[in-house]
């Protein structure tokens, strides 16, 4: 029988996907790892077979975890305008909050490694159509809701938002001046607000 695991593969998954998030896959050496995670080399490799595959573990945690803790509330069945202001709101503002630098995992993984790594380009469709997917539900939720004007281009806009906030992301990356975050957020609230139907001019409700 093999020696009894003497570490939580979530709880070591979860320090080698803030390693790789504050400093990159490539400047993230297997030493660096083994040291953040408490763990040998061995269990290492045993684990997760190499370091790309820890960092696809990584990958799938930060999905699970940050992903859905930021975006969540636009998967709702009921969700809609106030659900996609709270994220543009808080990514707009993000980048004056502690730990702004490090951006998205996913995100900083498609410029450092999409063009290259396969797995990375797979993640980082999955992620604009993840990102696509929830704010087309929220959209269509509040046209359903007529909270929109009739000719709103839903696929348009989803497609629009998500890259704006991955543009911003990376501009956080960056250390951009954070007017510069700012600025781009308040012009996507104003684009949003362009469609939006005031209480005043909806329909009425629907029996």
């Amino acid at each position: 029988m093999g020696r009894p695991k003497m570490y939580d593969r979530e709880g070591i998954t979860d320090r080698a996907m803030n390693l790789f998030w504050e400093r990159g896959y490539h400047a993230t050496s297997t030493r660096d790892l083994t040291e953040a995670m408490g763990v040998n080399p061995y269990s290492l490799y045993a684990e997760f077979g190499s370091k790309q595959g820890l960092y696809s573990a990584a990958v799938e945690r930060y999905e699970s975890t940050v992903m859905v803790g930021h975006f969540g509330g636009l998967e709702a069945e009921d969700a809609s305008l106030e659900e996609i202001r709270d994220v543009l709101d808080f990514f707009g503002e993000s980048g004056d909050r502690k730990g702004s630098y490090r951006g998205c995992l996913l995100c900083n993984a498609s410029t450092e490694l999409a063009p290259t790594l396969e797995t990375s380009r797979e993640s980082t469709a999955r992620y604009v159509e993840y990102l696509i997917t929830v704010f087309t539900n929220a959209l269509r939720n509040a046209a359903n809701q007529d909270r929109l004007v009739e000719a709103a281009p839903i696929d348009e806009l989803a497609a629009f938002f998500a890259t704006v906030l991955m543009g911003q992301f990376v501009m956080m990356r960056a250390q951009v001046d954070r007017a510069v975050v700012r600025s781009a957020a308040n012009q996507v609230v104003v684009r949003l607000n362009e469609v939006v139907l005031s209480p005043d001019s909806r329909p009425p409700q629907r029996a």
